[in-house]
């Protein structure tokens, strides 16, 4: 039986430090004890677990990586494809009935760290929304397995990895079970989301995300984000086209919301799921799972025979754009020969351009605002 528990860096620490010091020994021993003994979820560092293993990072696309936003303790269990299938249904079974035993017996203590977890988050400052393996630093276990060799595919012809069964070792290995966070934020004292975002309004309903709605038309200076690179990969992942490292750029100014737009505060148990789904550099923000693609289309464009006097007529009143388009002539010679490229870029540093376009739709309420909400 191989276990993967929140990871103990990324799990609030008041729940982490029951986690790590009490439940989760306890969950070894007795597993050993009934004769299914465990060991963390095997991800070699290399070739094979004797280079080490890595503590499973699990975002919260994953199960456990979700009820950590929602300070909850869980486990994904994961009996070996080696072991027979009958072994592998009592493994769980045990390993299920160990875990209800202990945690009818911790209740009060479990519910306690509970309540004491959402009281901190609820006052929390910074997030964080990434994470990188420390492997400057890791733990060691004893570790049961097989030796490893590699002997030709009969295939492939090329040299392919296999265990050998008849040659069982236990042996002291490195586990890298140390992560620290590669991105974080500071959390706004609200987010604000215009109400057309429906699917995001939906998940927040379903996991219980306290919102108000403002009652009137209303103007806000707040900040938000323009989306200024990310990657995208060319297959799709779990139906999606999944971001990652992506980049802003915040900035400051009034934005015109209407009435039932939404604005969730960042008081709550919550916050940690609000922040981490909203912020778009989060590994699954919703924004990293296409969301919000709507807003990397540009929709608004000129016609070249319109455009060509408005933009003259810009270039004449305004010296320093056109002081802007001629460096940039000299310094692109694509841009240089290209008429229709320069009218895009007069468009594009003018008030005519899409101010929509690669604008994040969620603001960040930074100031206590007075706002009428229902």
């Amino acid at each position: 039986m191989t276990l993967i528990e929140t990871q103990k860096d990324k799990q609030n620490p008041i729940l982490a430090d029951y986690t790590s010091k009490t439940l989760s020994p306890e969950l070894y021993k007795r597993m050993k004890t009934s004769g299914y003994e465990m060991t963390p979820y095997v991800e070699s560092e290399e070739n094979s677990p004797d280079s080490g293993i890595v503590s499973f990072l699990e975002t919260p696309r994953f199960a456990t990586g979700y009820t950590a936003q929602h300070n909850i303790i869980s486990y994904i269990t994961e009996t070996h494809m080696l072991k027979p299938f009958d072994k592998r249904v009592y493994a769980t079974y045990d390993f299920m009935q160990n875990l209800i035993d202990i945690v009818e017996r911790d209740a009060k203590q479990i519910g306690q760290l509970k309540h004491d977890a959402d009281e901190q988050v609820k006052v929390q400052k910074t997030f964080a929304l990434n994470w990188e393996l420390d492997e400057q630093h890791y733990d060691t276990l004893l570790f049961k397995g097989f030796y490893a060799g590699h002997k030709t595919s009969e295939v492939s012809g090329l040299p392919r990895l296999y265990y050998d069964r008849s040659k069982p070792y236990t042996k002291t290995i490195k586990y890298f079970d140390n992560y620290k966070a590669s991105a974080a934020v500071d959390k706004p004292l609200a987010y604000v989301i215009p109400q057309a975002w429906g699917k995001v309004i939906d998940l927040f309903k379903l996991n219980n995300v306290v919102m108000k709605q403002l009652a009137h038309d209303t103007t806000l200076d707040l900040q938000v984000y323009y989306i200024a690179d990310y990657k995208t990969p060319q297959h799709p992942y779990e139906g999606h086209y999944l971001h990652s490292n992506v980049k802003l750029n915040p900035v400051d100014m009034k934005i015109k919301f209407y009435t039932g737009d939404y604005v969730i505060y960042t008081n709550q148990a919550l916050n940690r799921y609000i922040v981490e789904t909203l912020e778009p550099q989060g590994v699954d923000s919703f924004f990293a799972w296409n969301f919000f693609d709507s807003v990397l289309g540009e929709k608004e464009y000129f016609s070249d025979y319109v455009f060509e006097d408005v933009a003259a007529d810009l270039l004449k009143k305004d010296p320093d754009l056109k002081k802007k388009l001629e460096d940039e002539k000299l310094k692109d010679p694509k841009l240089a020969a290209s008429a229709s490229a320069q009218l895009y870029f007069v468009y594009r540093n003018s008030t005519y351009f899409e101010k929509t376009y690669l604008r994040y739709p969620v603001g960040r309420l930074l100031t206590d605002t007075k706002l009428d909400l229902k």
